[in-house]
Formats: structure tokens, C-alpha cells, sequence
């Protein structure tokens, strides 16, 4: 049976301005708002004053455990903040049973759509928990005020629909997809449709336009709950330009900006594939999203290293089929990739 867009989570958005404002109004006391310390300035005076604060210092699981013995009188968690301060928040309102109201600061990923928490086991990205907000409150001004490239990095949580699908085709075509996701055509075309959209909306998303915020907004709600609605198969939202990005962050022991990896590895993986490589170029150009590897504190050593490790990464981490089990990357391969980045950004 053909799946279904409306099988899909539903995830209560709310859209509108001055909504941070309103959190003494219905979220209980003794609420605990997870956010970053960098923020903080720039929020404390919108929140009650009764609300705690966390800054979040880690995503390593076993040490989020240790915080969690701190929380036993908290009725309620706020997550205030992108990809990190979100994650936090789903795994501590998990753990403890206690509600949770979502206040994204970006666009940067798709992690406030998403059941489970991306926490890490010894540096390595794991999705564990479940947790649903009670709401999700996307404040134009909040979005407004944020880092440029924190928005427009979101794209990569978006685009990485087009390789994931090329790699679930490509082990579908080799015999070698997972009995328990096998290809489904359904599935992939409403991907492509989310990311063909985003594609043909550069502008609206470049200048963050109410309009670009809701088409960002409804991709990245369908990468982030289809992943359960589709029996937690990350086929069609994900793939090589995902692990590209998993092995750099442990190659390096570095944090990055979640999109902008995801970008430089959705260049190489669709260059892997011999895809729209040059369409995807041209995109990231059009929006300004630079993903050469000293604009996110690395080189091209990093990057070639991790990817002349990369086989071996994705069989050690048992990730699944596509092209990184099969590719080889050799020295001529990484000399153009660099080559192809190096002179869309100059």
C-alpha cells in the first residue's frame, strides 16, 4: 500500500510572534528551560522569572544521565535553542515523564520534528527516546533574529532527501536493502517533492520570507516525523551525505554547524553517485551556505582522511547499504571534489 503523507505524527506548529512571551500563561511552574549559555542573554528577559535554566554542556548520554538526578522537582521542559538545546530537552523530558514545549531559535535541523533524541556514545551519534511536544512554537522574530547561517543551513536537513533516496535506489538495485525497509517509491517521491520544492524556493529561503519559513518548516517536520511513521526508516531522509558528516565529526572530535556538514557530504555522496552535483552547487552558491572546510574550522586533510575512511567507518558502525560500502575514493576523487568546491565559492 502506498504510503500515505497524513500517516505521518502529527506535530502541533504553532506560527506567529511574541510567543515566548506567553510562557507563564500555560506551561506549569518549576519549569526548566534547556537552551544555550550564548543565548541566554538575549532571551532571559522574555521568560518567567521562575523558570530555571540549563545550559546544555554535552550530548553524551552517560553524562546527561548524571544531570538528570538534579531535575527530580521540574514539571515541565522548554527547549529553547537549535539542534543541541532541543535534543536535550526531548531526552530529559523522556527520562522523567514531564511535558514538553519546543521553541526552536532556527531552522538549522530537523531535530524538533523528530521522536527520538540524537545523544552520542562515546562521540557517536545514537537516536534514543520518545518524545512528542506538547506543542511547537515557530516565532518569526525569534527565526528572524538568529544567524544567518543557521537558517540557511537547514537546507542540508532538506537536500539530504535527494541522496538518501540515491542510496536506498542504489542498495535496492544491488539486492541489498534491509528486509525491514525495503524500496518504497511512495516514500521516496514525497522526499523529492519536500526537497524539489526547497530547491525551486531559493529566494523565499534566502531571505527567510514567511512564505520560505513554511516551506522550510514542512520539510523538515516530514524528515523528522516520517522517520517513525515509515517504522523508524531513515531510507528516504538520509543517507551517504549523513555518514559523510557522522565520520568527520569522529575523525576530528569536532562539533559542527549540523547543515553545513551535511552540505559539504550531500556534494561529495551526490559526486559519488555521478548526480546533480552541479545543480546542488549552484543551490548552495544561490544561498551563500559555504561549505568549504576551514569556514567550519577544518581542512582538507580532515575531510580527506574521513574519506578515505569512510568504508570502513560505515561497516564498523553498521549504518546502511548505499554507495559508501561499495566506493572508492581515491586521491584523483578528493582532488576534484575540492577542486569543484574550492571554485563555487571563490
Amino acid at each position: 500500500m502506498p504510503f500515505q503523507e497524513n500517516n505521518i505524527t502529527h506535530f502541533p506548529i504553532i506560527f506567529g510572534r511574541n510567543l515566548l512571551a506567553e510562557l507563564d500563561g500555560f506551561v506549569l511552574p518549576k519549569m526548566l528551560v534547556v537552551t544555550m549559555e550564548d543565548l541566554w542573554p538575549i532571551f532571559e528577559k522574555m521568560l518567567p522569572r521562575s523558570a530555571e535554566v540549563y545550559f546544555v554542556k554535552t550530548l553524551e548520554r552517560s553524562e546527561l544521565e548524571t544531570e538528570l538526578l538534579k531535575f527530580g522537582h521540574i514539571s515541565s521542559f522548554v527547549g529553547l535553542g537549535g539542534g543541541q538545546a532541543i535534543d536535550v530537552a526531548k531526552y530529559f523530558s523522556w527520562r522523567l515523564t514531564k511535558p514538553l514545549f519546543q521553541f526552536p531559535t532556527s531552522l538549522s535541523v530537523d531535530a524538533v520534528f523528530g521522536h527520538r533524541a540524537g545523544v552520542r556514545k562515546k562521540s557517536i551519534v545514537r537516536y534514543v527516546g520518545w518524545a512528542i511536544p506538547q506543542s511547537i512554537y515557530i516565532d518569526y522574530g525569534i527565526i528572524d533574529a538568529a544567524p544567518r547561517l543557521l537558517n540557511i543551513g537547514g537546507i542540508g536537513d532538506i537536500f539530504c532527501f535527494y541522496t538518501g533516496v540515491m542510496d536506498w535506489k542504489y542498495a535496492a538495485t544491488l539486492g541489498k536493502c534491509e528486509k525491514r525497509w525495503p524500496y518504497d517509491e511512495s516514500l521516496a517521491q514525497i522526499s523529492f517533492k519536500k526537497a524539489e520544492t526547497a530547491l525551486n524556493s531559493l529566494s523565499e529561503i534566502k531571505n527567510l520570507t514567511p512564505r520560505g519559513i513554511e516551506i522550510m518548516v514542512d520539510a523538515l517536520k516530514w524528515g523528522g516525523a516520517s522517520y517513525h511513521a515509515a517504522g523508524w526508516n531513515p531510507r528516504h531522509i538520509e543517507g551517504v551525505e549523513h555518514f559523510i558528516f557522522y565520520a568527520l565529526e569522529a575523525q576530528t572530535g569536532k562539533k559542527f554547524l549540523h547543515g553545513q556538514a551535511v552540505c559539504l557530504g550531500l556534494i561529495l555522496g551526490s559526486m559519488m553517485h555521478q548526480q546533480r552535483t552541479e545543480e546542488f552547487l549552484e543551490a548552495l552558491v544561490q544561498l551563500c551556505l559555504d561549505i568549504r572546510p576551514y569556514s567550519m574550522g577544518v581542512s582538507w586533510k580532515d575531510v580527506n582522511l574521513t574519506m578515505k575512511n569512510l568504508r570502513e567507518f560505515v561497516h564498523r558502525e553498521n549504518l546502511p547499504y548505499g554507495i559508501a560500502n561499495d566506493f572508492e575514493v581515491t586521491d584523483s576523487f578528493l582532488s576534484h571534489a575540492r577542486e569543484k568546491v574550492e571554485s563555487a565559492f571563490e
